[in-house]
């Protein structure tokens, strides 16, 4: 078992005063048998208002607030230690849902001759997997700018160039077009400075996760955030205000070995 520590940070910063400020982060990892988490350290900025813990349907943590005092800037930071096994593989079954296709990983024209093409031949789920991870990691190039949060898996793969999302994504379209029960994974991982997205495919008693942006199993330098079906399950941070004034995000993570 590995010892990391881990930190994440992420800044908002305004042009003018913001109020009624409701924000909810999906910041702080889980135990699932795969990693053990230390209760971790969070710092939320400025103070004043409400703050409270709660789980989505998808058992991820949540930290939830509301700011109502008028306010230039919002930064939230957590640090914490985790125990990471030097596996792919955590316990666990899927619902029946995480075989359907969704708005961002629905199979056009082009995703489905694709699966075609390149469908596999082995009889294993986890075999087959492997060879639709290699697939998408030879048919995409990574590339920042290309796509957005919003970029659905067809319009990614039409594109040929995006990052780790949208390779997530282009891999749960084929893996659902294959009946592969999978979801999606955000978290922290060594040598990556902000966070990075892979998936997990269920083969009926355990979740494996993959990660199609470097053709690999996930192993001892990835810590999970939060999962669901897609991105829009799963964003780290998501939050409305009053005011008229633009904002600019920065994030920042860091993961060293202890």
């Amino acid at each position: 078992m590995k010892r990391l520590q881990f930190e994440f940070q992420t800044n908002l910063d305004f042009s003018c005063g913001m109020s009624e400020h409701c924000f909810t982060l999906r910041c702080i990892p889980v135990s699932d048998g795969r990693q053990t988490i230390a209760e971790p350290k969070c710092v939320i900025l400025p103070r004043s208002g409400k703050v409270w813990r709660s789980r989505d349907s998808f058992g991820n943590t949540l930290i939830c607030g509301r700011m109502e005092e008028e306010h230039s800037g919002f930064l939230f930071k957590v640090k914490g230690e985790a125990g990471i096994e030097n596996s792919c593989e955590a316990p666990g079954i899927a619902q029946p849902f995480y075989r359907a296709y969704t708005e961002l990983t629905s199979a056009g024209d082009k995703l489905s001759a694709f699966y075609e093409e390149n469908r596999p031949a082995a009889a294993d789920v986890r075999l087959r997997a492997e060879q639709l991870c290699e697939a998408v990691y030879n048919a995409m190039v990574y590339q920042r700018g290309e796509t957005g949060v919003k970029t659905t898996a067809e319009e990614a793969f039409s594109v040929g160039k995006g990052v780790c999302q949208d390779y997530a994504h282009i891999f749960l379209s084929l893996l659902r077009t294959d009946g592969i029960p999978c979801r999606y994974a955000s978290g922290l991982a060594f040598e990556c400075g902000e966070t990075h997205a892979w998936v997990e495919i269920n083969d009926g008693v355990r979740w494996i996760g993959m990660d199609p942006t470097h053709n690999r199993y996930i192993g001892g330098g990835y810590i999970k955030l939060c999962h669901g079906r897609d991105y829009s399950d799963c964003p780290i941070e998501r939050g409305i205000y009053r005011g008229n004034g633009d904002s600019i995000q920065t994030v920042s993570s860091k993961v060293i070995e202890i």
